[in-house]
């Protein structure tokens, strides 16, 4: 049988649809309403269960309650200057849970102007952590040795047009260290790849633990690494070669039966400037030709190419 309404039931219907509150409430996506000064003024039910907050524990609260940090609450002004002047779009930022948990949504605001007196900003979000975490992880293995988790040769090229173009720039001095494992192949027939992949990882941790933030190490292909060391003369690097050279020459990694196995390393260390050698690739040359003088003067040396 058919049915239909008439202009008044439809009518109706329309004030109970188009309610504002039941509109809000009953949205899917978790939203807030903030004012002019960043006070959270309402929250919707999905809002409380995405980030743990009843209304009475976050209602009247400045958005700084759900951010990392305060510095990311004033990096985060900007969007919200930008919603307030009508420039909607989407940003993916890092927002905090009652809990303490971090997490990553995808933010859109949009300004509520039905009060002249009174800007009101409605914030809507969209949990992306694991889309975000996904897309990391993709970047990370990407751009790491599978083995030793350092940077692999592809990405260590990326990362170093970036310190060089910043050297040209500026005219500051970088250095590039060579670092060769000294018998590699004595080691793997006398006992096996596997203990030779945990030297090289030995190695890869001694590398890692002793750079400086600033400083590249990567993993340049089986049991030779390089390390970019930015603003750093010829003597500096020196030191920190010869500091890494003693480290491994200490080192004792464990293989079968508790027995303990020494291996040392070779370094080449080369120095670029506005005075000397244009291109990153010619730096690493220096380095591997200081390298091969390390390995032909008895190895476990540090060495440069004059």
């Amino acid at each position: 049988m058919k049915i239909e309404l008439s202009k008044s039931e439809i009518k109706a219907y329309e004030e109970i649809i188009f309610d504002d509150n039941l509109l809000f409430e009953l949205n899917a996506i978790p939203q807030m309403v903030v004012n002019k000064d960043r006070v959270i003024v309402r929250v919707n039910k999905k809002f409380t269960k995405l980030f743990g907050y009843s209304s009475d524990e976050i209602l009247g609260k400045q958005t700084a309650t759900l951010t990392p940090s305060i510095e990311k609450f004033e990096e985060y002004r900007q969007y919200f200057v930008q919603t307030k002047e009508g420039i909607i779009k989407s940003e993916e930022l890092e927002y905090k849970k009652k809990d303490g948990t971090l997490f990553w949504v995808k933010l859109e605001g949009n300004p509520i102007n039905k009060n002249p007196q009174e800007l009101l900003i409605l914030w809507s979000f969209i949990d992306i952590t694991k889309e975000v975490y996904y897309r990391k992880e993709l970047e990370r293995l990407a751009s790491t040795d599978p083995m030793t988790h350092l940077y692999n040769r592809r990405y260590f090229g990326e990362l170093a047009t970036t310190v060089v173009k910043l050297a040209k720039r500026s005219g500051l001095v970088y250095s590039v260290i060579m670092v060769d494992i000294d018998k590699f192949k004595r080691i793997n027939d006398t006992y096996g790849h596997t203990i030779g992949d945990e030297v090289i990882i030995a190695l890869a941790k001694v590398l890692k633990y002793d750079k400086r933030e600033s400083d590249i190490v990567s993993r340049w292909g089986g049991e030779e690494f390089v390390i970019l060391l930015p603003q750093t003369e010829q003597d500096g690097a020196m030191v920190i070669a010869e500091k890494l050279r003693k480290r491994v020459e200490n080192l004792r990694v464990v293989i079968a039966d508790e027995k303990e196995l020494c291996f040392t390393i070779s370094l080449g260390v080369a120095t670029a400037d506005s005075n000397k050698f244009s291109d990153i690739e010619d730096v690493i040359n220096n380095a591997d030709k200081a390298l091969y003088i390390a390995k032909e003067s008895g190895r476990n040396k540090v060495a440069i190419n004059v």
